[in-house]
Formats: C-alpha cells, structure tokens, sequence
C-alpha cells in the first residue's frame, strides 16, 4: 500500500544498551519520510533525556495502518539501527 504518513522515533539508552527508553519529540507525525528524515537528525540533538545513546528512525505508515488501532512495537538492531513494526493484528479479551 502507499504511505499517507511517517512516523518518527526515537530511543535513548545507556551506555550498555541495558535501559532504553522513548525519547518524547515535538511531531512525531510527518506527511511524508522525506521530511521525517530532515528533521531526524535536530530532534535527535535537542533529545531532553540526554541518554548516552541514541537511535532514530522514520517508518512509512499506510492507509490501512493508519486507520486501524495498530500499536508500534520496537527493537534496536544487531547493527544498531532502530526498527519499528506495526502490529494491527486485533487484540482479544477474555472475559468471564
């Protein structure tokens, strides 16, 4: 499907990768990756955490993705780049 927006992530760590958490940024929404990409790396320096390490990325998000409730799961890497999933699947309950 064609991407309506970007999504833009960052996460900060310690210097052993052992606490890593999401790093807030101003708009995180873009129209496109293009201006997700440009504005990456300044919110990356203006990073209010201060985190030893950070990693950032823009995501393409589609129609279908946009319209669901979809979540976005996280995971750095073995080369160290921050990839990002949506994950649309439905969530079910148990109830009683």
């Amino acid at each position: 499907m064609e991407a309506v927006a970007a999504l833009m992530m960052i996460v900060g760590c310690d210097a052993n990768l052992a606490d890593c958490r999401i790093v807030p940024v101003v708009a995180p929404v873009y129209s496109d990756a293009n201006s997700c990409h440009r504005d990456l790396d300044i919110q990356m320096r203006l990073d209010g955490l201060k985190a030893t390490k950070l990693f950032g990325t823009c995501k393409d998000v589609d129609q279908a993705t946009l319209a669901s409730a979809a979540s976005v799961d996280w995971s750095l890497g073995r080369d160290g780049r921050l990839e990002l999933r949506f994950d649309t699947a439905p969530k079910i309950m148990a109830s009683r």
